[in-house]
């Protein structure tokens, strides 16, 4: 069963959206005796201040309904910006026919996935194989990527128990050309193990949403919010 909860972003502007920051610069103006006019205030406040607002509510786009969502046949808890949808199907994985669940919410052109394995032991030879076989079939399945080639490094995943424990992880980031409509694509992806599961946290973008740096927030907050039990 996936659970979803409330979950509360704020944005990177720092401002808060539900009403003005507090370092607009506009100030009260002070009371004024009867007898005194008081002396015109300079136009550009208002504008100042709108702009700032819609600065703030750009930060915290609406396409991104951010919520924690815990899944127990996954065993794993993951910051998605919709709710998902799921579906299960058996993968060769290190010369094995196993089981992989996967949940995914799309947003415009950019998924963002989890995708399970499930061993037949939790055994920590299997465990390798299985992961260097996963990693090698993202970046296989991404298209052709000549003038991108794949980039991997080592990530510290935390799991999603109370305390947390952390887990050796890997990123792989990879550009590269559909095989079925020539789009560009682009993929980021951590992968990490935990006793008879493997984990593949996946962001996979297409056409111009692989050519658009502003994306990485939402790249980060998603692979950030991915916690194997």
């Amino acid at each position: 069963m996936v659970k979803t909860s409330p979950h509360l972003i704020s944005c990177a502007s720092g401002a808060n959206v539900r009403g003005f920051p507090d370092n607009t610069g506009l100030r009260q103006i002070a009371p004024t005796s009867p007898m005194r006019r008081p002396s015109p205030r300079p136009a550009p406040r208002v504008p100042l201040l709108i702009a700032i607002v819609l600065l703030a509510l750009a930060g915290c786009s609406p396409r991104y309904d951010w919520r924690t969502i815990v899944s127990n046949e996954g065993q794993y808890a993951a910051l998605y910006p919709d709710k998902p949808t799921s579906a299960a199907r058996d993968v060769a994985i290190a010369g094995r026919q196993l089981p992989m669940r996967m949940e995914a919410a799309r947003i415009d052109n950019t998924l963002f996935a989890v995708g399970v394995v499930s061993l037949p032991a939790d055994d920590a030879g299997l465990r390798r194989e299985a992961l260097a076989s996963m990693q090698a079939g993202l970046v296989g399945n991404l298209g052709a990527h000549p003038d991108s080639p794949a980039r991997s490094r080592p990530v510290t995943v935390m799991s999603a128990g109370q305390p947390p424990v952390a887990l050796d992880g890997v990123e792989v980031t990879v550009a590269g050309i559909s095989p079925q409509d020539k789009s560009p694509r682009r993929l980021t992806a951590r992968l990490v193990a935990s006793g008879s599961r493997v984990y593949q946290a996946v962001v996979l973008e297409a056409g111009d949403a692989a050519k658009d740096a502003r994306q990485a927030e939402q790249v980060e907050q998603f692979l950030t919010g991915f916690h194997p039990f």
